[in-house]
């Protein structure tokens, strides 16, 4: 079997030194998804990735996993590293808007812009921007998972090819994500209003204004139960903040924390009533988003990135600017009314149907087999 490469900063969880699992975010499932049609393909995968527990190799079944010790501030020469060392055709999974030494002619995948923070300077925008046209300049095609990066790079690089760039979607298994028993249901037995944040715990995905709203609506809403079902970087600063809340919250019997795996995480959405993503940047069109609204569950969003390309705030679910008070109103109504829950949480089931991973796995294929030259 041919080795394809595929370079991104995070698979196997390298951040906290537990290389024997994959971590669980919406890249290394998007990844891993990817492994599985080059496999069909006949072709054998082989991940690059940046380590912070040292080199390793390590086979995951069909997937070879190969990793790069990273100090600090060392990513893009580690990122440069594994091109030199990666055989095959590559696919560049990460840092496109970054100045990546790339191997002319390979394939890149953009997972949502990252410098989409409405308080970074002119100057690193300007850079990104840059950096941005010298990906196009040097890779075949983008395969973008939503519709900013397209027009961002409409907006401000140059390139002759208009299909340069392939609009695909980041997709959901709408058979296992299905509506559990509570679907349809005002509240639980007991009497609950459970809410679910089915995110890592790190700020660009809204923790910050996430335990905010959780103290308002534990404290104005005593039926109310909230679960934080995301992945945590043991020693970050910010995930010693989220520990610390936790630990010292005067309503911590209604609080929940769980690290989830792939296989497992339907169970958080079938045992909510309302999920909330409260993204403040650097957003795709996000896995928790599409596997909430495929389990018939209304969702509240941040109106960031790829968010916009799923909600149709009031038909769907609800789109907000991610602050704590915009973010409070808008899961305030959805415990207040429960037809408004019941509205959304119908027609974000119907919506998912339309991002189905059988569509996706279908026009990944036809992009492979171009890039690789295969025939149908």
């Amino acid at each position: 079997m041919k080795e394809v490469g595929i370079l991104t900063h995070s698979f196997l969880d390298a951040y906290n030194g537990k290389i024997e699992k994959i971590y669980a975010g919406g890249l290394e499932r998007y990844l891993y998804e990817l492994c599985g049609i080059l496999t069909e393909l006949n072709h054998k995968p082989v991940i690059h990735q940046l380590s912070y527990c040292g080199d390793f190799v390590k086979d995951l079944g069909m997937i070879k996993v190969c990793g790069y010790q990273c100090g600090q501030d060392e990513h893009l020469k580690v990122f440069n590293r594994m091109t030199e060392e990666a055989a095959g055709p590559l696919i560049y999974s990460s840092f496109i808007w970054e100045p990546v030494e790339y191997k002319d002619g390979s394939l890149g995948i953009c997972h949502g812009i990252n410098w989409d923070y409405y308080a970074s300077s002119a100057e690193h925008k300007a850079e990104v921007g840059k950096n941005i046209q010298h990906a196009l300049g040097r890779l075949q095609k983008i395969v973008s998972v939503d519709s900013h990066f397209l027009t961002f790079c409409r907006s401000v690089c140059q390139y002759s090819d208009p299909d340069q760039i392939i609009l695909l979607p980041n997709a959901v298994d709408t058979v296992r994500f299905a509506p559990g028993a509570r679907w349809r249901r005002l509240q639980d037995d007991a009497g609950f209003i459970r809410i679910v944040y089915p995110r890592r715990i790190s700020i660009e995905r809204g923790i910050i204004p996430m335990m905010l709203i959780a103290d308002r609506l534990l404290r104005n809403y005593p039926q109310v139960r909230i679960e934080f079902a995301g992945e945590v970087i043991d020693h970050s600063l910010i995930t010693k903040a989220f520990r610390q809340w936790l630990d010292h919250n005067p309503y911590r019997d209604r609080i929940r924390h769980r690290s989830y795996t792939f296989d497992e995480m339907v169970e958080a959405y079938q045992q909510a009533d309302i999920a909330v993503i409260p993204t403040i940047f650097s957003e795709g069109t996000s896995y928790s988003c599409l596997e909430a609204m495929s389990c018939g569950l209304p969702v509240v969003a941040g109106n960031v990135g790829g968010l916009n390309d799923l909600i149709i705030s009031g038909y769907n679910g609800l789109t907000v600017t991610p602050t704590e008070e915009e973010l409070y109103q808008a899961v305030a109504s959805l415990i207040d009314r429960p037809e408004l829950r019941h509205y959304l949480g119908a027609n974000a089931r119907e919506a998912a149907r339309a991002f189905d991973i059988g569509i996706w796995r279908e026009k990944w294929k036809h992009i492979l087999r171009s890039y690789l030259e295969l025939g149908d």
